[in-house]
């Protein structure tokens, strides 16, 4: 594909900023953990750096949450095609699984880290029901099974919070 085709809103979203392109294997997994990365920072700056609060924090990613999926399904499907429904460039899908169990679960880099895993197992095994959203039609397809894996690493991290204090590994 020409880069000229390649830069547009759809694509630069759809592929996280192209990292959907990059030439190691793992796309999903890569922008998984840019999300995860891009995460840390933002609460590093938002609470510890400009102070603002807890509750304000979860608001905003709450209202980026609820945004992203409009934007992931618009994005998908201006980038998907009939030949290839979920191509391996598309890792926006992973960007918005990954973010659903980070911004709910208790701050905490080894429990940031554990839902990273948790997650990636989810969505590369793709146990049921989390494959039976990857049959719905296009973006809907591409986008359903990975915000039911963030959702499901979300119930295995609350159950595992609840057992285990992360804070003290």
């Amino acid at each position: 594909m020409p880069l000229a085709k390649k830069i547009n809103f759809s694509n630069l979203i759809s592929t996280v900023f192209f990292i959907g392109y990059f030439p190691l294997r793992g796309g999903g997994s890569w922008a998984a953990l840019f999300c995860l990365i891009i995460f840390i920072l933002s609460k590093w700056i938002l609470i510890d750096f400009l102070e603002i609060s807890q509750i304000s924090f979860l608001i905003i990613n709450l209202l980026i949450l609820i945004a992203y999926i409009p934007i992931g399904i618009y994005t998908i499907n201006r980038t998907i095609t009939k030949e290839n429904p979920d191509p391996h460039h598309v890792v926006f899908d992973e960007w918005v699984g990954m973010f659903i169990p980070i911004i709910f679960i208790e701050y905490n880099i080894i429990a940031l880290v554990i839902s990273f895993f948790i997650f990636r197992f989810f969505d590369i095994f793709k146990p049921f029901p989390i494959n039976k959203f990857e049959e719905l039609p296009r973006a809907y397809g591409v986008l359903g099974d990975d915000v039911i894996a963030g959702i499901f690493t979300l119930i295995v991290m609350v159950i595992l919070q609840t057992f285990i204090d992360f804070t003290l590994i």
